[in-house]
């Protein structure tokens, strides 16, 4: 396995916009990315704000420098026909820098999405993006029938300005259907930069 030392950026764009996407990030030099079918939750003017009319997502991941996470924005907005928001999560080298923004990453098991994205709406939060996944499975896990169940699981996203986001674990980590243990996990990483990547906005 390659371990990078760049940034993470993570584009939420409407479905079947994606691929063009990742052709612009492509031609501005990058390898390419990885792309995961996700749903949007933000409601009302912020989903307008956004230009996020659709509630079927794509979720792109892509391990890029700055300056290139820069120029794929740029080339993103200037093509006017995607709308989305890209943010660049914080690398190591960027530790000691304030940072406006955070993203809240909470994986639980499947079914609970719903009722966290309630909680974080009450507690300030404009919305959020979920997308599917699994558990990875181990000698432990409960059988049924003699085959291993491996609990399906659901990835909620949420970008926060940094002030709102204590109110926003703390909401979601009072919810009495997360109380039980194992059932999911709740951390938040700095985000050095943000952008919506319509061009209007």
């Amino acid at each position: 396995m390659l371990l990078l030392q760049n940034n993470l950026m993570i584009a939420i764009v409407n479905k079947g916009q994606a691929r063009r996407f990742v052709d612009i990030a492509r031609k501005a030099g990058t390898g390419g990315g990885t792309v995961i079918p996700a749903r949007g939750t933000a409601t009302g003017n912020f989903l307008r704000f956004l230009g996020l009319g659709d509630t079927s997502k794509e979720m792109i991941l892509m391990v890029i420098e700055k300056d290139l996470a820069d120029k794929i924005v740029e080339e993103v907005r200037s093509d006017g026909r995607i709308q989305g928001v890209a943010a660049l999560l914080r690398s190591e080298k960027e530790e000691n820098m304030a940072s406006k923004w955070k993203m809240i990453t909470i994986i639980v098991n499947i079914g609970y999405a719903d009722d966290i994205m309630d909680a974080a709406r009450k507690a300030g939060a404009r919305g959020g993006t979920v997308t599917h996944a699994r558990g990875t499975g181990t000698a432990d896990d409960v059988k049924f029938m003699g085959v291993e169940i491996v609990p399906e699981k659901e990835m909620i996203l949420i970008l926060s300005e940094a002030e709102q986001a204590e109110k926003i674990i703390s909401a979601i980590s009072s919810l009495k259907c997360l109380d039980e243990p194992g059932i999911g996990i709740i951390y938040t990483q700095d985000v050095s930069d943000f952008k919506n990547l319509d061009p209007k906005k």
